[in-house]
């Protein structure tokens, strides 16, 4: 199996599972946080319909700004999913984009690299990059179900 088949099918899954126990927590707790400095799940549902946008602009090349104002215009659009199901219909529909992309890189492709500002600044491989979405979804996921025990949900989703 090729790489790009591979990341497409476990980015895929990470983000269903992301998703599936988002989709567990009940309304009147989706905007709820266990702490003043943590963050609600329609906070991380709405970074994560976000997510593979960033991963599609970067590894396509669009410049990028990280600074104060950039972060705020993007907060500006996340906010504008309202509700668990806006943030899981837009992560649907940028996922195949973002797949679509995938597909076309090649093999010589993957090893090219790309300094970005993460992980104290590096030069990080369009396979790595390739890999972002998928970490991103299970990471949050994590955090979903920390909130979700926090509030006396012990299941697993």
């Amino acid at each position: 199996m090729k790489y790009q088949d591979y990341i497409v099918d476990a980015t895929r899954e990470a983000a269903k599972e992301a998703f599936r126990y988002i989709a567990a927590v009940p309304a009147d707790k989706v905007d709820w946080k266990p702490a003043e400095t943590s963050r609600s799940v329609l906070d991380i549902a709405r970074e994560l319909a976000r997510t593979p946008v960033w991963a599609y602009d970067i590894i396509g090349g669009k410049e990028q700004e990280f600074n104060e104002e950039a972060m705020a215009k993007e907060q500006e659009v996340m906010n504008g999913f309202k509700t668990v199901q806006d943030c899981q219909a837009e992560c649907e529909r940028q996922l195949e984009k973002l797949f679509e992309q995938y597909r076309g890189i090649s093999d010589a492709r993957l090893e090219e690299t790309k300094w970005l500002p993460f992980d104290g600044g590096r030069d990080f491989t369009v396979r790595e990059m390739m890999d972002y979405p998928r970490w991103n979804f299970n990471y949050h996921c994590g955090q979903v179900a920390y909130i979700q025990t926090q509030y006396g949900d012990k299941e697993m989703h």
